[in-house]
């Protein structure tokens, strides 16, 4: 069931998205914590009136831009808000960078190493990523290696030659992978333990520009032979 706030928040994103912001940049002129304005802007978590008006004021929105009373007294109620208050600026299009879709279908609003994940596998290029190890006390790596990086980050590199072989598996909160240690464990990952995340891409493979045919009516560079001399 939709609540009141979600046509709110749908239209903060597109607004953020529209003016080329993230939710690292939005964070920091609001002066908000990055993590709390994420969940803020995704709905996980209700918002304060005080947090309402500092990411107003980051994003140049006044009052009534978001249907609330612009100093007339006269307040926007259900759907006049969503008509009137809510109503973003058109993008503009016709240009050679201009791009309607997401790229890659990803959600900066949404579970940030649940995609990375995906997008590494996806890629099928190696990556490494850091685990909180307090997060990993049931996690099924052994407790030898747990007990080797205790009160640190436990590095783990996945090689893409053996993706095939993993078939990680997703869920709402952690991921399911098969990872080898002295053997082979069947080991989760709460997403809240990945503290980082690196790939490692694959080079884009130079191609050459073809030389131009040479003019019938230009000079030809001589062609080098060998001679023999006896």
């Amino acid at each position: 069931m939709a609540r009141p706030s979600d046509a709110l928040l749908a239209w903060l994103r597109d607004l953020i998205k529209e003016r080329g912001l993230n939710t690292a940049a939005v964070a920091e002129r609001a002066g908000l914590p990055r993590g709390r304005v994420r969940k803020l802007l995704a709905g996980s978590e209700p918002m304060l009136v005080d947090e309402l008006m500092k990411l107003s004021e980051a994003l140049e929105i006044s009052p009534a831009d978001m249907g609330l009373p612009d100093g007339s007294g006269e307040l926007l109620h259900g759907e006049d808000v969503v008509a009137d208050g809510l109503s973003a600026a058109p993008k503009e299009t016709g240009g050679d960078d201009d791009d309607d879709e997401e790229p890659l279908g990803l959600d900066p609003f949404g579970n940030h190493p649940e995609q990375m994940f995906r997008a590494a596998f996806a890629l099928g290029c190696d990556f490494f990523f850091l685990a909180d190890v307090s997060e990993l006390e049931d996690s099924g790596v052994p407790g030898h290696v747990l007990a080797q990086y205790e009160g640190q980050e436990l590095p783990i590199k996945l090689d893409a030659a053996y993706h095939s072989y993993n078939e990680p598996r997703y869920h709402d909160d952690r991921i399911h992978l098969t990872l080898s240690f002295d053997q082979l464990y069947e080991c989760t990952f709460p997403y809240a333990a990945i503290k980082r995340f690196v790939l490692f891409p694959v080079p884009p493979e130079v191609v050459a520009a073809p030389e131009p045919p040479a003019d019938d009516d230009e000079e030809r560079s001589p062609v080098p032979h060998l001679r023999l001399v006896t």
